[in-house]
């Protein structure tokens, strides 16, 4: 004599469905918030080293490395431009033939460090990390969770700072760093705060940067 066989109701799978969806629904924004931080961490300590690197360049060379930036019109095999990204100072290569020992990088003839790092939150794949200096100090910055490569990471609105202005003018060495408009200023047209901090949101708006103090 056979039993007979009973088989799931249509209420207990949409029950078993909807359990499910709630708690992809908890997991998945933990785990995308837990690749921001991972992420974030993993800046930080490359900006450490970044610094050390530059320090290292300057006790050899009493200069901090140059930089550039694809509208300068030096090529910079570093770092793969994009509409954003073609705004972006960073470090400079060695043109071929040039005689200025200020075209070295981090990485030869002395390796400093053994590669430049890419920035994690870059919209263009393969960017590194921005750089700037003004010969007696540098800053060099991740754009941030926000990845804002092309609507705001470089430049600031017109009413702020004055149209195409930048970290390069923000930025200055003379003061004490991090200076207050670093820590603090945002833009009036979107509230974009230069500094990250995770306290606002994961991914709330601001870069990650580190200066010579």
């Amino acid at each position: 004599m056979f039993k007979k066989m009973r088989g799931f109701t249509l209420i207990e799978l949409l029950i078993v469905v909807a359990i499910i969806a709630i708690l992809a629904a908890i997991a998945v924004p933990n785990f995308l918030e837990a690749q921001v931080r991972a992420k974030v961490s993993r800046v930080r300590s490359d900006l450490r080293s970044l610094a050390t690197a530059l320090e290292s360049y300057f006790i050899d060379n009493n200069a901090y490395p140059v930089y550039t930036t694809a509208q300068m019109g030096t090529p910079n095999a570093n770092f793969m431009l994009g509409t954003g990204a073609s705004l972006l100072p960073t470090f400079r290569v060695r043109v071929s033939g040039a005689a200025n020992e200020q075209y070295q990088t981090l990485t030869t003839p002395q390796a400093y460090i053994t590669s430049y790092f890419t920035d994690p939150f870059a919209l263009t794949r393969g960017l590194t990390f921005s750089y700037y200096t003004d010969t007696a100090g540098w800053i060099v910055w991740s754009l941030g969770p926000d990845s804002d490569e092309n609507n705001g990471a470089v430049s600031v609105v017109a009413s702020d700072l004055g149209p195409g202005r930048a970290y390069e003018t923000v930025y200055n060495s003379a003061i004490s760093q991090p200076s207050l408009t670093l820590i603090a200023f945002s833009n009036t047209g979107g509230g974009n705060a230069y500094t990250y901090d995770p306290t606002n949101g994961t991914t709330s708006e601001g870069d990650v940067y580190r200066v010579r103090q």
